[in-house]
């Protein structure tokens, strides 16, 4: 009985703050700012009322983090995902590991003045009475719409232009190499969770918009009626079906970093032929989660470099 009344004790107590935070909050502004300071944005959780020039900005969709920090925009938060990827060394400086996010009382005392935050997390009207909160759905705008839509919210469009104007630049020059390289051979990109196996197209992370856009190599028959015509950006295949799945290259990591990758102790893994030829590469399952400008040209860099050595 004493727990459950400690639980409803701090329950409470994280109710009270909330509350009061947004009061002070709500004070702060009308005596600070205007409605020039502020836009309205069209979110998918409404039309919200955000700070024209963002300064205090907790990222709970850690995917975004890169792309808020590309724009030059001040993150106090950010989930633990955000703290493991190798690609954000020394750009995580002053910002606060919020673990997996479910601490709205972690968050109140960041003080931000934006949340951005993934359409499915559940307490998003806790997080409502915090400050501005902004519900991002996966997958509906591709990884570099997204970038270019959060410049445009926060009014950092001309620093959008300048690295999508060298990013172009990048990879066009690592096309030409990768391609005199690889030629019309098959790429593929895969993860695998135990027995389970994930092979990834253009869409959904893991440095699949470098390979067939922005390099323009190909995928093999099946990922691309599978994983890049249809479906979610990615197709779930049986170990036997590997074969029919696998390209001449193969990129290809565990689900989770120290996971089981047991597939690749399997005679049908062994016996491919990007296998017997050294033609497979590991990817790091956190750096390779992320699809934000940072994490890109991290990508970009090790998959030129192995396609090309």
């Amino acid at each position: 009985m004493f727990h459950t009344y400690k639980k409803i004790g701090a329950a409470l107590i994280a109710v009270l703050l909330i509350a009061a935070l947004a009061a002070c909050g709500n004070s702060s502004d009308m005596k600070g700012s205007s409605q020039e300071d502020t836009v309205t944005y069209k979110a998918e959780n409404g039309n919200i009322k955000i700070p024209k020039h963002p300064k205090r900005v907790v990222v709970m969709a850690d995917d975004y983090y890169g792309d808020f920090k590309q724009l030059g925009i001040n993150v106090v938060g950010a989930p633990e995902n955000v703290f493991k990827n190798p690609y954000y060394k020394g750009k995580t400086k002053g910002v606060t590991n919020i673990g997996d996010g479910t601490s709205v009382e972690k968050i109140l005392g960041l003080k931000p003045d934006l949340i951005v935050v993934w359409t499915n997390y559940k307490d998003i009207e806790k997080l409502e009475k915090i400050a501005p909160t902004i519900a991002i759905k996966y997958g509906k705008l591709n990884n570099i719409d997204q970038f270019k839509e959060f410049a445009k919210m926060t009014g950092t469009e001309d620093k959008a232009d300048k690295w999508l104007a060298e990013w172009d630049k990048k990879t066009a020059a690592a096309k030409t190499k990768v391609q005199k390289a690889v030629g019309s051979k098959t790429i593929s990109i895969m993860q695998t969770n135990g027995k389970d196996i994930y092979v990834f197209g253009k869409d959904f992370g893991r440095g699949g918009s470098i390979i067939y856009d922005k390099l323009g190599l190909n995928a093999t028959k099946l990922t691309k009626e599978k994983a890049i015509n249809q479906g979610p950006g990615y197709a779930s295949i049986s170990l036997e079906k590997l074969p029919d799945f696998a390209g001449d290259y193969i990129f290809m990591g565990p689900w989770q970093a120290g996971g089981d990758t047991g597939v690749l102790d399997s005679p049908i893994w062994k016996n491919l032929d990007a296998v017997k030829q050294k033609h497979v590469y590991h990817i790091d399952p956190i750096g390779f989660y992320f699809s934000d400008p940072i994490s890109l040209e991290g990508q970009l860099d090790y998959m030129t470099k192995s396609l090309t050595k």
